[in-house]
């Protein structure tokens, strides 16, 4: 049983990195063909932080065109050495919003047979607080892969 295509949700940190590393390797044996790397920013850039609140709370994203250009370009700055071998099999989203209802949202719009994600290894509380991984662990239909 292989999957056609893999999301990753990726956030620069050391888990992420070993959850994308653990997708190339599915793809490097034959069970997976594309990878989609997803990373999720919040950017509200308005000066009045009670605005910047309300407007997430309400799902309004404040970006532009610029901001997914930027993000854009990080993600490829940041994660250019990872993807070093896997080029042609892999391409680079950014999203903006909250990252377990997007992660799970574009796994659905892009047809992904797995959502790989890395967990930081917090411990129980922190879990029970909600990290993205329980999240989309919790929420997704489509099957999980949490690396620690």
């Amino acid at each position: 049983m292989g999957y056609s295509k893999i999301l990753v949700g990726y956030d620069c940190s050391d888990a992420s990195n070993r959850a994308l590393a653990d997708a190339y390797e599915l793809v490097d044996h034959g069970l997976a063909e594309d990878v989609v790397v997803v990373t999720v920013t919040d950017l509200a850039k308005t000066g009045d932080p009670a605005f910047n609140a309300a407007a997430r709370a309400a799902g309004v994203l404040l970006t532009s065109i610029g901001d997914e250009e930027e993000a854009l370009s990080n993600l490829k700055k940041n994660i250019g050495e990872r993807i070093a071998g896997h080029e042609g099999v892999t391409r680079l989203r950014v999203a903006f919003g909250k990252p377990h209802e997007l992660i799970i949202s574009i796994a659905k719009s892009e047809r992904c047979g797995l959502i790989v994600m890395g967990s930081r290894g917090l411990g129980a509380v922190r879990s029970m607080l909600g990290s993205v991984s329980t999240a989309v662990l919790r929420e997704s239909e489509i099957p999980v892969l949490v690396t620690k």
